[in-house]
């Protein structure tokens, strides 16, 4: 009521004061006539201004807050969360199926390149022996020109002679020795000019038929070498649709990902590093079990060192002597007691057991120092970033097995070109024994060296440096002991 009085009162109050201008204006008016309406302008945008100041009318009010989440919002909310939970596992599921497929066929890239690289080695040596054979054919084939032109010589030397007739040759000889000396010279020389003549018709004959088969063999060798390559060209295909795949089903986990964190409002990054590090949890997993069936496989043959080592010390040890006499055998029986039963049966010896295969094995000579494997090791460095090429041992591009020979050539060292050959060459050192230099290699059967399908260097602090697929240029990154074999390589 106090605030309506107030109102009042200021209504009368200003309309009186409306009152007295009015009366002011007429008066003005009657001596200012053109200033009339500039006055009343003046006067109401005064009162304009006094009622936006003061409130005339009902007041506005705000409008009302809206209603709390309700228990099913809050619901929805965590259904539309465990959803896109649910998805993302899902994507994540396929793309660790398709993760894995791609390793799989990226293993079968590299054993086709392995197979490429044995049959083109194999080509290579065959060219070889083909341009042996084929200079031993033509050696063969000078020499026996020439044998034959002697031969000729000689013929018409005797020729000569049996024109002259006995008399001729008599009366031309200085001698009788003389002419009993010319006549055994002439001989000597024909068989030896014969003996000449057929080695070298049956060397030139060897070396034709080596040549036949030979250039055989590497027109087989070159059809297995193109077969290796279209095996590797398809293999190379399938292993790109695959990381095209991969590509995209990273792409469209990364979107889910997104939406997932804004359904959990957390941030995109915070999802991505938990993926990350599940992935390398993942990887740890594989790489841990892959180390514990080496150091099981070490210890299986430190095991079955120490029984051979036993049994050999037991052989080895002489046998424990028996009693002299027959008083040491207790007391004699009672006389008259019947006759002594046959003593028992000793029992047989149980056959020695069939020793177990230890040790690594003998196949393979190091003949390389610590040293070199540093600097084997050093130069390898030098050529991280080239690209990976089928075949390839430098000096811009490298496969696996070139990489390797390369690096341990520059040290003086030369090892065999192929990855499989490099295995049984080099010498084979446990995984705990690792230094510098040393050689990794990867198979699909531990057991089989004709498996093989890799090999990397080991630089030392657990990294190592390889050259792996097309389209992955030369890196060094962790030590990987999945599908390694049991032992490592030291050239």
């Amino acid at each position: 009521m106090g605030r309506i009085r107030g109102l009042d009162e200021s209504a009368g109050h200003w309309a009186g004061l409306t009152g007295r201008a009015a009366a002011h204006r007429a008066a003005v008016s009657e001596r200012h006539g053109h200033g009339t309406v500039l006055v009343l302008r003046a006067l109401g945008a005064a009162v304009l201004a006094l009622a936006l100041v003061f409130p005339w009318g009902p007041v506005a009010e705000a409008d009302p807050p809206a209603d709390p989440p309700t228990a099913a919002d809050a619901q929805a909310a965590r259904d539309a969360v465990d959803a896109g939970t649910l998805d993302v596992q899902q994507a994540e599921s396929a793309l660790e199926a398709l993760r894995a497929e791609l390793a799989a066929a990226q293993v079968r890239v590299q054993v086709a390149a392995a197979d490429y690289a044995e049959a083109q080695l194999a080509v290579e040596l065959a060219e070889r022996e083909v341009a042996a054979a084929r200079s031993v054919v033509e050696k063969a084939r000078k020499g026996e020109a020439a044998a034959r032109t002697s031969l000729a010589e000689v013929y018409r030397a005797s020729a000569r002679d049996a024109d002259l007739g006995p008399l001729g040759v008599a009366l031309e000889a200085d001698s009788v020795p003389d002419m009993v000396g010319r006549s055994a010279a002439e001989r000597a020389v024909q068989r030896k000019l014969s003996g000449a003549l057929a080695a070298y018709q049956d060397a030139r004959a060897s070396s034709e038929s080596a040549d036949a088969r030979w250039t055989a063999a590497k027109k087989e060798l070159a059809a297995a070498a193109g077969r290796a390559q279209t095996a590797f060209d398809a293999a190379q295909t399938a292993a790109a649709d695959l990381e095209a795949r991969t590509r995209a089903a990273e792409a469209e986990r990364t979107a889910l990902v997104e939406r997932l964190a804004q359904l959990r409002q957390t941030s995109v990054q915070i999802e991505r590093e938990r993926e990350a590090a599940r992935a390398a949890a993942a990887e740890a997993a594989r790489e841990a079990a892959a180390k514990a069936e080496l150091e099981r496989q070490q210890e299986a043959r430190d095991e079955a060192r120490a029984r051979v080592r036993a049994d050999e010390a037991e052989r080895e040890a002489p046998a424990d002597s028996g009693g002299s006499g027959g008083s040491d055998d207790g007391d004699p029986p009672p006389s008259g007691s019947g006759p002594v039963p046959a003593p028992e049966p000793a029992p047989a010896p149980k056959p020695a057991p069939e020793p177990a295969p230890v040790g690594p094995p003998t196949s393979g000579v190091t003949v390389g120092s610590a040293g070199r494997g540093i600097g084997a090791v050093a130069w390898a460095r030098t050529k991280i970033g080239a690209p990976y090429l089928l075949g390839a041992a430098g000096p811009s591009s490298y496969d696996c097995s070139g990489l390797t020979m390369m690096s341990w050539a520059s040290q003086g060292v030369n090892i065999t070109r192929t990855s499989r050959s490099q295995y049984l060459a080099v010498g084979k050192v446990d995984y705990g024994s690792l230094r510098a230099g040393d050689l990794i290699f990867y198979g699909s059967n531990p057991s089989d060296p004709a498996s093989i399908y890799h090999v990397a260097m080991y630089t030392g602090g657990g990294t190592m440096l390889e050259a792996t697929l097309p389209g992955h240029p030369l890196s060094e990154s962790p030590l990987r002991l999945s599908n390694a074999m049991p032992y490592a390589g030291r050239p």
